[in-house]
């Protein structure tokens, strides 16, 4: 039986998880369950593999590809990543994977799978059993039987079975983010479904939609994909063609003015994480509906998220209905039920003194220790990687070798450096970490403040520049 090409998509930054999740670092690169579990991406990427499934297509933005390439590594997985540099929605991501999976496999099987859906229950099954109805020109949605009145999800309203494919429901209409009210009479009349932004599809038939709803898009987009810049497991699109594509989700575009729709309800338990809230409803709860992560310690708490990160603990006393999040440079404490309301911090905290979804140090690596003027942090860099350091005027960093060999470029200037060996890094420079060997590289960094230092060029110690 045909398999399916998954299409993994990584260009969404969940502020609403924020501090956690920022513009440098998406939630969908977080841990689903703390230290030694899959990210959101990785967990994605092993639910939709083996049989039936190609590798994986991923959708990501330039910034993140190093981290995806390390992820994917991580758990020992291939991809080829379709590679864009100005982030148009859902829509032109879509099509030009589809462009390119039409152009090596015509007619194929293609399934659109957002990376940061926490999912329990064998949901690549419930995909895959929808084959037959997407192979004979169909649309495959996929819906989730609503938990309550969420009003920040999308509904698919069901027009009753359909009599052709086994499992398949016709499609009334949908219904995007309705008033309480709304969501209410949704979940009592019983017939409509949360959607899930998972979709399964021919090539062609996307294409072909497209074509038809949004002809402008589908010319540019194709443009983007034809001189697009290819390497083995890469391909850049053209951003001087995808740029001009119309910013929109598949679902706004296709999905809502295509009589090919059908909907398959997923006997699965799924939640989008789209806030603090989101998250204490799926954790594990202790005796007094508390879900806590980390160091805590709790004493007469009750009904509340508390999540402790960087070794700190978090004690509190006699507090009800809180989300209380530690994160190396920022505290949250806010009510439970206002968690959706994070992005009005953002921008209170914007108007005050700037664009906050930047943490206070480079939030790369894995973070080790912070404290009052220094954060320290290990990387681990894969074979071929790069790692890219950005110049900033007040941060001053000491790179070193723990294992592996790194190659350093550095204002035209080429230095090698193995384990025992350090880079130091001035102020206001940047440069860039090259794996050009066949082992994972692992590098401890530190940052720290450096306007009172005296800094001097970088250098390789320990060891002779080579």
């Amino acid at each position: 039986m045909t398999s399916v090409y998954p299409l993994i998509m990584c260009g969404g930054v969940g502020m609403r998880l924020w501090p956690l999740s920022r513009a440098e670092t998406p939630k969908q690169f977080h841990r689903v369950a703390g230290r030694g579990s899959l990210s959101f991406f990785q967990a994605t990427v092993q639910r939709h593999g083996g049989p039936g499934f190609h590798e994986p297509y991923v959708s990501v933005n330039n910034r993140y590809e190093t981290l995806v390439r390390a992820q994917l590594h991580a758990i020992g997985r291939k991809g080829e990543l379709m590679i864009e540099q100005s982030s148009r929605h859902t829509g032109p991501a879509v099509l030009a994977a589809a462009l390119a999976i039409e152009a090596r496999d015509p007619g194929a099987l293609m399934a659109v799978l957002p990376s940061d859906h926490l999912i329990e229950g064998d949901f690549g099954a419930v995909v895959l059993s929808m084959r037959a109805a997407a192979e004979s020109g169909h649309i495959m949605l996929f819906g989730i039987r609503p938990a309550y009145a969420e009003t920040g999800y999308g509904y698919i309203v069901d027009d009753g079975p359909n009599t052709d494919f086994a499992g398949a429901r016709n499609v009334s209409h949908f219904i995007e983010k309705p008033p309480r009210e709304t969501a209410e009479k949704l979940i009592e009349n019983g017939n409509a479904y949360w959607a899930s932004g998972v979709s399964l599809f021919r090539t062609d038939v996307l294409i072909s939609e497209y074509q038809r709803l949004d002809p402008e898009t589908t010319e540019t987009v194709k443009a983007a994909v034809v001189r697009a810049a290819r390497e083995p497991g890469r391909t850049v699109l053209d951003d001087r063609c995808f740029r001009k594509a119309h910013a929109a989700a598949t679902e706004s575009v296709v999905f809502e003015h295509s009589d090919r729709v059908l909907m398959a309800p997923a006997a699965i338990a799924w939640n989008d994480v789209g806030s603090w809230r989101s998250l204490y409803e799926i954790g594990r709860k202790d005796g007094d509906g508390n879900v806590l992560s980390g160091d805590v310690v709790s004493v007469d708490t009750g009904n509340s998220y508390i999540r402790a990160e960087d070794g700190k603990l978090i004690a509190t006393i006699g507090v009800d209905n809180l989300a209380i999040i530690d994160t190396e440079d920022v505290l949250l404490v806010a009510a439970l039920d206002r968690t959706q309301d994070v992005p009005q911090v953002l921008s209170a905290l914007k108007e005050r003194k700037g664009d906050l979804t930047k943490p206070k140090w480079a939030h790369s690596g894995t973070p080790l220790k912070t404290g009052p003027g220094f954060r320290l942090a290990e990387h681990e860099i894969i074979p071929g990687a790069v790692l890219t350091i950005e110049a900033e005027e007040s941060r001053r960093r000491v790179l070193t070798i723990c294992a592996g060999t790194l190659q350093l470029e550095q204002d035209g200037s080429r230095r090698v450096g193995e384990a025992g060996d350090s880079f130091t890094i001035p102020a206001g420079h940047g440069g860039v970490l090259r794996n050009h060997g066949d082992v994972t590289a692992t590098l401890i960094e530190l940052q720290y403040d450096a306007d009172d230092l005296n800094d001097t060029p970088f250098l390789v110690s320990g060891g002779e520049a080579r």
